[in-house]
């Protein structure tokens, strides 16, 4: 910070990182790593959840298919975080199929039980996907979770 000529104190900016500093000439640092990812260790691999591809094995293999990860017995590619999508979206497709025969089904016996369903029912549905979609965000969470701490300590998966 500078006083300017009327006495007030004028803030100036951080030097940018990727400018080369004093003693350093031609000297730029690499770009620091996106949120959320840990700065690369000399010898380690580098796992990106929002990489369109699917993580690599300690070998550098990548699966080809669902169903190569699938028979991966050694656990090196991740199958939860590619199967997870699918399974709540049959839940939530399946769902919504049982409510729509619980309706038809009220109708047919009693028409105030028709009613009944047909308004408390998608309440009801949306409480039942809210629990399922956060007992399936844990289940990720705890997979993601494992996954960073064998990374962190350079550990493989099996």
């Amino acid at each position: 910070m500078t006083p300017d000529r009327k006495g007030s104190i004028v803030s100036t900016p951080p030097p940018s990182p990727y400018q080369p500093q004093q003693g350093q000439p031609g000297q730029v640092p690499p770009p620091p790593p996106a949120y959320g990812q840990q700065p690369a260790q000399p010898g380690q691999q580098q796992w990106g959840y929002g990489a369109p591809a699917a993580p690599q094995g300690p070998s550098g293999e990548t699966p080809k298919n669902f169903f190569a990860a699938l028979f991966d017995w050694k656990f090196h590619t991740l199958i939860t975080p590619k199967l997870v999508s699918w399974v709540y979206l049959a839940v939530m497709i399946l769902s919504a199929l049982y409510w729509l025969f619980l309706v038809f089904a009220g109708f047919a016996t009693e028409p105030a039980v028709g009613v009944l369903v047909l308004l408390v029912g998608p309440v009801v549905l949306l409480v039942s996907l809210a629990f399922f979609r956060m007992t399936l965000e844990f289940y990720f969470a705890l997979v993601r979770m494992s996954d960073d701490i064998h990374r962190s300590q350079g550990l493989p998966r099996s």
